[in-house]
Order: structure tokens, then C-alpha cells, then sequence
């Protein structure tokens, strides 16, 4: 179901707002706050322990937008959601989400994998 699944602009807006507001809550902000530190810049841990917990975290809405409950559901999403980039609004929503989901390295975010691996285009190296 989530490979087909398309939104339009309102309703990535919609499903964005609502991720964050998931992900920000006290609960939950704490838990994977905790995890991430305790993954302490160990990628493999992270991908673990940290993206599964983010994903239970955001399932209600990846449900209700047609999305799974996956790992793979989250990426086909947070891939949706970078259709409607030209939205400033709804790109600093993304950039927020992907903040939650992904572990700083360096400094600087990894990208949000996508599905069938790779980064996003726009971030791809030249």
C-alpha cells in the first residue's frame, strides 16, 4: 500500500504537522531522545534501535495517510513528503521529521535513506 500511496500538498502538510507533533511529545520526545543517546553515534545501533522507535512513534499517522506501519512505510512517507519541497513550509517540516528519524554525523545529518537505497536527489554528490 505505501509505494502507491500519494498526497497532495494540504493533506503532506497535514500528515507532516501531525508526525511532529507525535514525535515532539513529552513521552515520546524523551524516549528517543534516550535511545539516540544511548546509540551514542554507533550507526548501526541507530538504524536498531532509534528508527524503530520513531516509526511506532509516527505509526498512528503513517496509518491514516495510507502508509505502513514500517520502517519501509516511514521512508516511502518521509519520500512523499519531499514531492511538495518546493514548500518552504512543508520542507522545514520534513527537515524536522528527518531530524528525529536520522543521526547527526559530523555535524550535519545524514540524509533519509530512500527506498531501494541511495539519497535523495538533491543531495546525491556531484
Amino acid at each position: 500500500m505505501s509505494g502507491g500511496t500519494k498526497l497532495s500538498l494540504q493533506d503532506a502538510k497535514d500528515a507532516a504537522t501531525m508526525a511532529n507533533i507525535a514525535l515532539n511529545e513529552p513521552g515520546a520526545s524523551q524516549r528517543l531522545t534516550a535511545v539516540q543517546a544511548e546509540c551514542a553515534g554507533d550507526i548501526g545501533k541507530f538504524f536498531m534501535l532509534a528508527i524503530p522507535l520513531a516509526t511506532e512513534i509516527v505509526g498512528p499517522t503513517l496509518e491514516k495517510y495510507g502508509f505502513e506501519k514500517s520502517q519501509g512505510g516511514a521512508m516511502s512517507f518521509v519520500a512523499e513528503l519531499q514531492q511538495h519541497n518546493a514548500d518552504p513550509d512543508l520542507q522545514q517540516m520534513a527537515n524536522a521529521l528527518k531530524s528525529k528519524f536520522m543521526p547527526s554525523l559530523g555535524g550535519a545529518p545524514m540524509p533519509f535513506p530512500m527506498p531501494g537505497g541511495g539519497a535523495p536527489a538533491d543531495e546525491m554528490p556531484e
